[in-house]
């Protein structure tokens, strides 16, 4: 890949006529200016197919403006926005996006910026990217109440491998305020005691584990007891967890 400097033939080149005039319509319910600056590199074989993505916006809405970057020509830039892999799409420099994501979707995740659910897609955002510190802040700061929900969410429907890195984000939380974890409290206890997770699916052993060994690290005392309940699990993962737990919050 060349150093990617585009117009707008270029873009329109780029696109099928048909998925852009699909999103005219929706796209209508931008309220205002929507900047994309998207990191891409040379040799990278899904960056073009991200670059038609964000090339099908703007060619469907005069309001959506487009800058490529290629990182090897401009890492400053890159570093600025701590892009760690791409393609990554920033969306008026606070919705992150790693990969390639359709046209339609998109377009989905910029509009849900301004509903309802919009903090927890940037939440979302923010951890996909590896941008923890950033996610931590909306834990930790008082006036981000939307992070501690954005977090509970996430946690609910994690995978063994996406908590890897909730737990990053939660360490340099508790890092800058110990307690800011504590209203989370009460919910991880319920789901600790709960037989099925968000999905009506058995509660596995490793989920119930990494919950245990999230609420050591909180170290909340109301936590004690559903601890000391696990210790005759059947399961040895999670009552090594739970023993781990209690003697981190015995040693805090």
């Amino acid at each position: 890949m060349t150093d990617p400097v585009f117009d707008f033939e270029d873009l329109k080149a780029m696109t099928n006529p048909a998925e852009v005039e699909a999103l005219q319509e929706p796209l209508q319910q931008l309220e205002g200016d929507t900047d994309l600056l998207l990191f891409v590199a040379p040799g990278c074989t899904a960056c073009p197919h991200q670059i038609r993505s964000v090339a099908t916006l703007a060619m469907a809405s005069e309001k959506v403006g487009v800058e490529v970057v290629n990182t090897v020509h401009e890492p400053e830039l890159a570093a600025q926005y701590q892009v760690r892999s791409v393609p990554t799409t920033v969306v008026d420099d606070e919705l992150i996006m790693v990969g390639v994501i359709s046209p339609s979707e998109l377009a989905l995740r910029i509009l849900a910026r301004k509903s309802p659910r919009g903090d927890k897609l940037l939440f979302g955002s923010l951890v996909q990217a590896g941008r923890f510190s950033d996610a931590a802040a909306r834990i930790w700061d008082s006036e981000e109440e939307e992070g501690l929900e954005a977090f509970a969410e996430l946690w609910e429907k994690s995978t063994q491998e996406s908590r890897v890195p909730l737990f990053l984000v939660i360490e340099e939380a508790l890092t800058v305020d110990p307690r800011c974890l504590d209203p989370l409290v009460p919910d991880l206890i319920a789901h600790l005691e709960r037989a099925d997770d968000a999905q009506g699916q058995a509660m596995d052993a490793s989920r119930r584990a990494d919950t245990a060994d999230l609420l050591g690290r909180i170290g909340h005392p109301d936590a004690a007891a559903v601890l000391r309940s696990l210790l005759n699990d059947p399961d040895s993962e999670v009552v090594e967890a739970a023993e781990e737990a209690l003697e981190e919050m015995e040693e805090a």
